[in-house]
């Protein structure tokens, strides 16, 4: 059974934000749409895979049910909820930041 995939306005927010930074130093609006294309092909193997994230060495994010993604410098958290059969992807950024500190801005 596929899970469905829900986007919180963060996560929307934050490919917003990719999509521009990229499109800020690339100059072209189609590198910049062919990469955000790529890193949500990857959040849509998380519908028939939704456990394939990696789970994260935090105990607190560990607690609140995060796991994450890796796409080139891209990190990308969600959580799944096996009754609901619905994945929740929460955040996407550069993996230069501090996920920790990133993460507890965002509510669960």
């Amino acid at each position: 059974m596929r899970c469905k995939i829900q986007m919180t306005e963060t996560a929307i927010a934050d490919f917003k934000k990719i999509a521009l930074d990229i499109l800020d130093v690339s100059k072209d609006a189609e590198t910049a749409l062919n990469f955000v294309t790529a890193l949500r092909a990857e959040v849509e193997r998380l519908a028939d895979f939704p456990q394939a994230g990696a789970i994260p060495d935090d105990r607190n994010l560990v607690c609140r049910g995060y796991r994450f993604l890796i796409y080139k410098e891209y990190l990308i958290f969600y959580t799944f909820e096996e009754g609901s059969d619905t994945v929740y992807i929460k955040a996407a950024f550069n993996a230069k930041r501090d996920y920790k500190r990133v993460l507890r801005e965002i509510k669960s």
